[in-house]
């Protein structure tokens, strides 16, 4: 019955979102697919347009006036509770998204630390709604990417790692906490980025990576239980001790192509 209701929902919006003008595509994320009282639920939905989207409070009208309205600015995502359902709305520019993958294309695209996820949504959501073919070429695109896109997201995120691993070495010899908290982060952040991109595999949202990055079929040897070693707390597992299994973790996909 739950999820019939996020069905409902789901489509309700769907349905405001496409009478507007300049819409190309809705895209359900697979958030939407959990049950409601796990803690990742969230419809989200991925919104496409060539001509923009109404301002935040014609939005909020427009959805009925729904409980906490908020718009992240600068990001033009709405987020919202409907009939008790937590709610999120990117809306994407079609122009912004064909200007990417042009870049890949033309062999300028640069390694960024907030990952390939963007193009996972595109490729991997559910689709409610499009109204050209627009949404089904760029598919093709992202499935037929070059190798060198690949190759470019690889060595970027190699070289992040082993920049991360400098931090996480000084932060370990300096006793800084924070520091090392946040260089772990980004290290481990690296280097899934490298083996997703070694798969040649667009990176899932944040909490599936773990999950999903020990499936993929290439992975160094003896990553598993290194891995499992970075995440797990456990005293017996010093910032010290980690610090060896991320320099082991660096050697092992350094030889990697």
């Amino acid at each position: 019955m739950m999820q019939q209701k996020v069905g409902r929902v789901s489509q309700h919006l769907n349905q405001i979102i496409c009478a507007w003008s300049g819409i190309e595509a809705v895209v359900l994320g697979e958030a939407a697919e959990t049950g409601i009282l796990d803690p990742y639920f969230t419809i989200s939905l991925d919104v496409y347009h060539h001509s923009g989207v109404p301002p935040s409070e014609e939005r909020k009208g427009l959805f009925g006036d729904p409980t906490a309205f908020d718009t992240v600015p600068g990001l033009t995502e709405d987020r919202f509770l409907l009939e008790e359902l937590p709610v999120k709305i990117r809306y994407q520019s079609t122009e912004r998204v064909d200007y990417m993958l042009k870049r890949i294309a033309d062999k300028e695209w640069i390694f960024h630390d907030a990952s390939t996820y963007l193009f996972y949504r595109l490729l991997h959501g559910q689709v409610l709604n499009q109204k050209s073919e627009w949404l089904d070429r760029t598919r093709d695109k992202l499935s037929e990417v070059a190798d060198h896109f690949w190759q470019m997201v690889k060595n970027g995120a190699r070289i992040a790692a082993a920049y991360y691993l400098n931090d996480l070495r000084a932060a370990v010899y300096r006793g800084e906490r924070l520091f090392y908290v946040f260089s772990l982060s980004h290290f481990l952040r690296s280097l899934c980025s490298f083996l997703f991109a070694l798969n040649r595999t667009f990176e899932p949202s944040d909490r599936l990576i773990a999950e999903r990055v020990q499936e993929l079929p290439k992975l160094p040897d003896g990553f598993g239980g290194r891995f499992e070693s970075m995440l797990r707390d456990n005293p017996e597992l010093s910032p010290e001790r980690k610090l060896e299994v991320a320099e082991l973790l660096v050697k092992s996909i350094l030889p990697m192509e």
